[in-house]
């Protein structure tokens, strides 16, 4: 029976992923999840994670797990005394990898973006990102201090145009490895992606500015 269970859950976290990615979190249905999981219970979301809320906290969890055994053993290799490239790459190659382990099509990509646009879904991605494992939160201190000589409003807006970077190109590049437009190469993209981050992070303040992204603009 717990098999079974864990099954149905599956099957409902694939259907939820693909109907979100497909057409976003507002416009698909607890319902419309079940039948295309093939479940003939309407109300089988609510029956294994208490509500959407929980659906949507499910596949978060889903996903850090997928990364979190990946960015462990590359932060394991390169330490503490690694470079800001370095560090970038154990922050952004777990989650391209993760990627490259779907099957195609895949809507992870695809999905987690459309979450960031939706003010309930963001919430609970905030929320999820406060409880990363020890490496995260060592790799992300680390990061910071590579960059300790910026102001803080550079820095902070700085990672707001890199999280909307990566999370939108990361969604492009599996549509159109789903379209059959591009082979996939998410190692490719996320050296790419890294050394794209340092750059970004790293470039000189030519001129002060008192620009701030907005709290509603925030990953």
């Amino acid at each position: 029976m717990a098999r079974k269970s864990e099954l149905a859950r599956t099957a409902l976290m694939d259907a939820a992923e693909e109907l979100f990615g497909r057409y976003g979190i507002d416009q698909v249905s607890s319902r419309r999840i079940a039948e295309r999981a093939g479940n003939s219970n309407h109300s089988a979301v609510a029956y294994h994670f208490g509500d959407r809320d929980g659906l949507i906290r499910a596949l978060f969890e889903r996903q850090a797990e997928s990364t979190d055994e990946l960015r462990v053993a590359m932060f394991r290799e390169i330490g503490p005394g690694g470079s800001l490239t370095d560090h970038l790459r154990c922050m952004i190659l777990p989650a391209t990898q993760s990627f490259s382990d779907l099957p195609v099509p895949s809507w992870r990509a695809r999905f987690i973006n459309q979450a960031r646009h939706n003010p309930t879904a963001a919430t609970l991605l905030a929320q999820r990102a406060t409880t990363v494992s020890t490496a995260s939160e060592e790799v992300r201190t680390l990061t910071i201090a590579h960059l300790g000589h910026l102001d803080r409003d550079v820095l902070i807006g700085r990672a707001w145009i890199l999280s909307r970077m990566i999370f939108e190109v990361c969604a492009e590049y599996e549509a159109g490895i789903a379209a059959g437009n591009r082979e996939a190469d998410w190692a490719a993209l996320g050296n790419f992606l890294t050394d794209a981050a340092a750059g970004l992070l790293a470039a000189p303040v030519t001129e002060p500015s008192p620009f701030r992204p907005t709290p509603d603009s925030m990953p």
